[in-house]
């Protein structure tokens, strides 16, 4: 009686743990902020937990999976200090000498200050010529550079003479639609974003935009404050990313040139937090960015986990001793 009686409350302790569980991934998932694809995921990975029985290694490695998930600083970054003089004092009381690498690191932070500093360039693209100087009008007093075109040809034409960050579209015109146009440009140039913005409006269509690459459907007549809402959003995560963006120094020279101070200077310089890996000796890819999970015993890589403990996606990184 006493074995059974341990064992029926073994599975109610089990039962309550797995409610818990559940509950709080849950509320995790929520606080979290995930992207929508993340959060597909996420939400996916949480039904299975729930079909997984508390006792089995399954159930372990899924709740940890989500944990993990979770605890991923999907929207912590710190923002750039872009002051090229602060920038060059720094670099010159660390370091005497390397004038060409200094001068290259402030050439890339004058270019990422620009980037920060230049409007927007939007293509208004309609038929109607009331309607295309009307969006012109109210996107140049958003402040943006608005250039306008009557049909999709015509649009084509001037973006490839130079990249739009944005392009707002009539879904039906003349010489070529919008959905023509929208499956030129991201051939032409893929990170231009492009609006539909259409008077038969359906599901179909929207579904159809929406699967070529549009960033969002609008219907007419336009709500305004809608317009103006979408185009910010869409620019601003545009802005964001741009400005997030890896990129690349490569730094090659014997030990003691000071390599890795200069790493440390540039992230100083740009009020970001410093990582560094060093990869010498490493035999397994795997260990730099995480093992396949249907493998036994799979955990994160080095730089997810540096990332997970520095607590911000935007760190520098320095993977140092690569010939190694």
């Amino acid at each position: 009686m006493k074995f059974f009686r341990k064992t029926e409350k073994s599975e109610e302790e089990d039962n309550s743990r797995f409610g818990q569980d559940m509950d709080d991934q849950r509320v995790a998932i929520e606080r979290a902020q995930l992207p929508e694809a993340v959060t597909a995921v996420a939400m996916k990975e949480l039904e299975r937990l729930g079909k997984t029985e508390p006792g089995t290694p399954d159930y372990s490695i899924i709740l940890n999976y989500l944990e993990y998930l979770t605890a991923l600083p999907w929207n912590h970054f710190t923002s750039d200090n872009l002051d090229l003089q602060r920038a060059e004092r720094i670099l010159e009381a660390q370091h005497h000498g390397l004038n060409h690498v200094k001068e290259r690191i402030l050439e890339y932070l004058a270019v990422r200050t620009l980037c920060s500093l230049k409007a927007f360039q939007v293509l208004v693209v309609d038929d109607e010529e009331i309607a295309r100087t009307n969006l012109e009008y109210i996107l140049r007093k958003e402040g943006y550079e608005v250039d306008g075109a009557a049909n999709g040809l015509e649009a084509l034409e001037k973006a490839r003479a130079r990249e739009f960050d944005l392009i707002l579209t009539d879904l039906k015109m003349e010489k070529m639609d919008g959905l023509q146009l929208l499956e030129s440009v991201k051939e032409l140039t893929p990170h231009t974003e492009i609006v539909m913005i259409t008077g038969f409006a359906t599901v179909t269509s929207a579904v159809t935009a929406l699967k070529k690459g549009a960033a969002h459907y609008l219907p007419k007549p336009i709500n305004l404050d809608e317009l103006r809402a979408t185009v910010r959003e869409i620019l601003a995560r545009k802005r964001h990313m741009q400005t997030t963006r890896s990129t690349v120094l490569c730094f090659a020279g014997p030990p003691g040139t000071g390599k890795t101070s200069i790493g440390r200077a540039i992230a100083e310089a740009l009020e970001r937090k410093f990582v560094r890996l060093s990869v010498a000796g490493l035999r397994d890819e795997a260990d730099l960015r995480g093992h396949r999970r249907t493998y036994v015993g799979a955990m994160p890589g080095r730089i997810i986990n540096e990332i997970k403990r520095l607590g911000v996606k935007n760190p520098v990184f320095m993977l140092d001793e690569i010939d190694k």
